[in-house]
């Protein structure tokens, strides 16, 4: 793994959970890269990422630096011909993406964001859930808020900061995942330092179904998520991209269905294994959870960030 940071830490101890440890670790911080070893029983710590991902023991990398490094890191892991999961966002717009997966395809290698959301027991019932109880999807609404505007990363163009990549990116893939690509997108929200420090988001769907989404990193909101239908309504409680529970609700207000993931830990090695079966396959995506996903999202937040007027340097 690249980028021995606070995700990273609380991967690797998920991981160990079950019994799984990152076999090497690189950063551009050698010392760091030496602390999370010792922390996390990883065997290697390399001197660069170039000797890491030149190493040809290595089969795949996980990349854990922060939003602006995805991009260049996941290009030379694809370079020297490694399949590669990315912290989500991915990475800072669908141009970036759709170059990685040409690359990807050029390799014969499997890469994927690590959306960890997107391997937890209660997102993957949901459309199955919907088919049988909700019918048509009328409308979503979706919370993704928490005052951590400390975190310097946030709020710092340079450093891809901002709500929508962090934060938002979680209700927007709930509702890509169930409605696909909005054909519709209005966006408000206020900039702190040129970045999105909170916004409303509007979707149109082809079909006749709304979304309503809420982010914003300075302020606390309900972190909650309503699926309604034409025949039921599903509602995932607080934090609706964890461990929440699920409930399916009839036209009665009854409950008809309950579900409360229980995987060890956050549940965050969930991801880990949904990208191994890939591998050990030799597929070169999840079904679950496609590369038409992860562009959806990326084209949808692209959008928004426009009207946002929200530009990274390079871009």
């Amino acid at each position: 793994m690249v980028g021995p940071g606070k995700i990273a830490a609380e991967v690797a101890r998920d991981l160990a959970l079950i019994g799984k440890n990152f076999t090497a670790v690189a950063s551009n911080d050698h010392a760091r890269a030496q602390k999370f070893a010792s922390e996390h029983s990883v065997e290697r710590v390399y001197e660069s990422y170039e000797s890491m991902f030149s190493d040809s023991n290595i089969d795949a990398v996980y990349i854990a630096n922060i939003n602006p490094q995805h991009y260049p890191m996941a290009k030379l892991a694809l370079q020297h011909g490694k399949h590669v999961l990315v912290e989500k966002p991915f990475v800072l717009n669908s141009k970036q993406a759709r170059e990685l997966y040409s690359l990807a395809k050029e390799q014969n290698a499997f890469i994927m964001e690590a959306l960890w959301s997107r391997f937890l027991d209660h997102w993957l019932e949901l459309p199955g859930l919907v088919e049988k109880h909700l019918g048509r999807i009328v409308s979503v609404e979706a919370d993704f808020s928490v005052e951590i505007s400390h975190v310097k990363r946030l709020t710092e163009l340079e450093l891809g900061g901002g709500a929508l990549l962090d934060l938002g990116v979680y209700p927007l893939s709930l509702v890509q995942m169930l409605l696909g690509k909005a054909e519709s997108i209005k966006a408000e929200g206020e900039l702190q330092n040129g970045v999105d420090k909170n916004l409303e988001i509007y979707l149109g769907f082809a079909n006749g179904a709304r979304a309503t989404i809420s982010t914003g990193f300075d302020r606390n909101g309900p972190v909650t998520a309503n699926i309604i239908g034409e025949t039921g309504t599903i509602l995932i409680d607080s934090r609706f991209y964890e461990q929440a529970k699920l409930r399916v609700m009839n036209d009665d207000s009854e409950v008809v269905y309950e579900l409360s993931p229980n995987h060890l830990g956050r549940g965050m090695q969930q991801q880990f294994l949904g990208f191994e079966a890939v591998v050990e396959a030799g597929r070169l995506e999840a079904e679950n959870f496609t590369q038409r996903d992860s562009l959806d999202v990326l084209e949808m937040m692209d959008d928004i960030r426009n009207q946002l007027g929200v530009v990274y340097p390079g871009e």
